[in-house]
């Protein structure tokens, strides 16, 4: 009637218990990623459509002429003193990032005609920003 107590019960138990823990964090460790996967796509398809859409804010800056936009008075009263082709060069150039062969397209230019008129114009505002043009 009596047994005798090797330990095998305790360790078989600890085996056992081992296991279901082992498995227990497997199926929660899948269950997590799942969820972080589907959190994930969820999101990225909501920004999707966030990044589509501009801002109202940004509307209303597209709308408006971009001399209502400039918030520096002194650029703003360089850029008035410009021609007006010496103002859009300079603002195709820098804005819209066209090369000097498609603004002397554009405009009836060499390519070192856009280029010289576009760095003439660069150096006609800094002047008036440095305050040396006294008109």
């Amino acid at each position: 009637m009596w047994q005798r107590n090797n330990g095998q019960a305790e360790d078989d138990l600890q085996f056992r218990f081992t296991a279901y823990l082992v498995s227990a964090v497997k199926r929660r460790r899948k269950d997590y990623l799942i969820q972080l996967y589907k959190r994930n796509s969820i999101e990225s398809a909501v920004e999707a459509v966030y990044e589509s859409e501009p801002s109202s804010e940004e509307v209303v800056l597209d709308r408006l002429p971009l001399m209502d936009v400039i918030e520096n008075g002194v650029l703003l009263e360089a850029l008035q003193k410009l021609n007006e082709r010496e103002r859009q060069i300079f603002l195709a150039r820098t804005l819209e990032e066209e090369d000097f062969e498609t603004l002397g397209l554009k405009f009836g230019l060499s390519y070192k005609g856009a280029a010289a008129l576009y760095y003439r114009t660069i150096q006609k505002i800094r002047k008036c920003i440095e305050g040396g043009d006294k008109k």
